[in-house]
């Protein structure tokens, strides 16, 4: 996993007194995602912190085909690339702060535990949660259940069911 792009903030400084922290958002096309940006983004304005966005690229998408494979791989990434800055860009229009965007490859799980590791600075996951019958979504789903007890930083589940204005008073 690699920073695209990083605030201005070190990626290992300890907290100063009234920084708000880090939100680490799992950036996709879902509606909940939305909700999960927005949600970080207000809470990021209202308590002077910073929002980091992350994209993940499945390692399934990625076959041994020599040239094609990195062309692939070029593309994926460069699509990455674009779904954070558009994320990065609505997120500026509601925080008026830079977001730390990253790109990582992998099976999205793992790739969310190693960035979590990686920087210290993150203080909160916030998922979006699914409102279909399927359930929360595998994310909310694995990291409510299954790994919680490995986590370092809470995790803020944002209901599926919350629009724009309901997340704009609570935050």
């Amino acid at each position: 996993m690699e920073p695209l792009h990083s605030s201005s903030e070190s990626m290992h400084r300890p907290p100063r007194r009234g920084d708000g922290g880090v939100y680490l958002v799992v950036v996709d096309d879902s509606q909940e995602c939305k909700l999960a940006v927005r949600y970080a983004g207000r809470l990021a304005a209202s308590r002077r912190g910073y929002v980091a966005l992350l994209k993940i690229i499945a390692g399934d998408e990625f076959q041994a085909w020599g040239r094609v494979e990195a062309k692939l791989r070029l593309e994926l990434r460069r699509q990455a690339e674009n779904d954070l800055l558009k994320a990065a860009a609505e997120l500026y229009e509601l925080s008026q702060r830079p977001a730390a965007l990253y790109v990582a490859e992998g099976d999205v799980r793992d790739a969310l535990l190693q960035t979590i590791a990686m920087d210290d600075t993150l203080t909160m996951l916030v998922l979006g949660g699914g409102v279909s019958a399927a359930g929360p979504g595998p994310l909310v789903q694995h990291f409510t259940t299954k790994v919680l007890g490995k986590l370092t930083i809470p995790v803020v589940i944002v209901p599926g069911n919350l629009d724009s204005s309901r997340i704009d008073a609570i935050t």
